[in-house]
């Protein structure tokens, strides 16, 4: 479902004054979040069930393209598979990794430049440009990219939002700037190609905290209930809230990293040993771990294995406060079908959560992983010969930024 509140607030500068604050954009910064989403869902007005999904992403600034159209920003936003009860303490499942770029502008307008359903939220929070003493309010313009049913065909709507400056409080021994803000879709999606919903009807309650020393969206809590009504006649309706938590983050000194990692530097491409490499990837760095030896349609690693996964918990382990996405592939053999792709797919995420598990005993929290897996979806050689099939067999770890 890409109807998250994403709200992706900038570095900004903030003069205060005895008339008012003056929000502004001065500079990009790198930033992290975490999302979480707490629902109850309704299907023709029944109650369904309950909904805990969660989404973080590592922004982060270009750092040698700003123009007159805006700050660029890149990124992947990755989406964890919904459950029923919070699970924070194990390894969690992903469901898409969906790459982002996009600029925001002075007013904190967005221009997106690669639009798959990322940023949801776009155009908020936007700041009047002028003093604002406490208790003043403003209006303003946005968009969301909405897919009720996770159909991978996010359609965009108009928003309005009101917003309200609350003035100065302290949270968690921190100094903020409170805004209240309202917005609403209240649209048609008639014309939208691909829309699975015809219109929508919606209200959401948000609380934004700033801090007050760099402009930094601390915490962002969005009250919601909405309601899509679909192509098929039916509706389904989601009641609940949306919490976001954000920090600066370092952005990764990915020289610094594979230096780390890298125990044979004399060599052309970097490798922990053999069949382990290291590559730079846009989301971060990766150890491709080729050859990966498991029992024939097993998620258990063969005995020859140990001392490669315990040369990769010992090189993880030089890598701390880092997010680690490990990610699964197989080799298709023979001829396919959607039985045995949906066979090869399920193989693919129980050896990554196997590679987890191995990586857990080894001294490493298990909290700190992502899965995912993609069966034969992304060789990178030929199945038809065993060299080929040797490359596709392998595990993937990422260190996110």
């Amino acid at each position: 479902m890409y109807h998250f509140i994403l709200a992706f607030l900038f570095f900004c500068g903030f003069v205060s004054a005895q008339d008012g604050v003056l929000f502004r954009m001065e500079r990009a910064a790198p930033y992290s979040f975490v999302e979480r989403s707490d629902w109850s869902r309704y299907d023709n007005g029944k109650y369904l069930g309950h909904t805990y999904r969660e989404v973080r992403a590592s922004i982060l600034p270009s750092q040698d393209d700003e123009s007159e159209t805006g700050f660029l920003y890149q990124g992947n936003f990755i989406v964890l598979e919904e459950t029923l009860r919070d699970m924070r303490q194990n390894a969690k499942s992903v469901n898409m990794v969906v790459p982002a770029r996009f600029r925001v502008n002075a007013n904190g307008n967005y221009i997106i430049e690669e639009d798959n359903g990322f940023p949801s939220l776009r155009d908020f929070p936007v700041f009047p440009g002028i003093k604002t003493p406490i208790g003043s309010k403003w209006t303003a313009k946005g968009e969301r990219a909405v897919d009720p049913l996770n159909s991978g065909r996010p359609a965009v709507v108009p928003i309005i939002a009101e917003y309200t400056y609350q003035g100065v409080e302290a949270y968690k021994g921190v100094d903020v700037y409170r805004i209240k803000a309202k917005f609403s879709s209240k649209n048609s999606a008639v014309g939208i190609v691909g829309a699975d919903f015809i219109r929508m009807q919606d209200s959401h309650d948000v609380d934004i905290l700033i801090r007050v020393k760099d402009g930094l969206l601390l915490f962002m809590r969005d009250q919601l209930d909405e309601t899509f009504f679909l192509r098929d006649g039916s509706s389904v309706r989601f009641r609940g809230f949306t919490l976001i938590f954000t920090e600066n983050i370092m952005p990764m000194n990915r020289k610094a990293v594979v230096t780390a990692l890298d125990k044979t530097p004399e060599k052309s491409l970097p490798s922990l040993g053999e069949g382990i490499d290291i590559t730079e990837a846009p989301e971060g760095v990766k150890l491709t771990i080729r050859d990966i030896r498991f029992k024939p349609d097993s998620d258990e690693f063969l005995p020859q294995e140990t001392s490669r996964l315990d040369l990769i918990a010992q090189a993880l382990k030089q890598i701390p406060d880092r997010t680690f996405l490990v990610e699964g592939h197989t080799a298709s053999v023979g001829q396919q079908s959607s039985i045995l792709d949906m066979s090869e797919m399920e193989l693919s995420v129980r050896r990554a959560k196997r590679m987890i598990s191995e990586l857990s005993a080894r001294g490493i929290a298990e909290s700190r992983f992502l899965f995912k897996g993609w069966g034969g979806t992304k060789p990178l050689a030929d199945n038809a010969t065993e060299i080929g099939r040797a490359q596709n067999r392998r595990v993937e770890i990422t260190i996110l930024e």
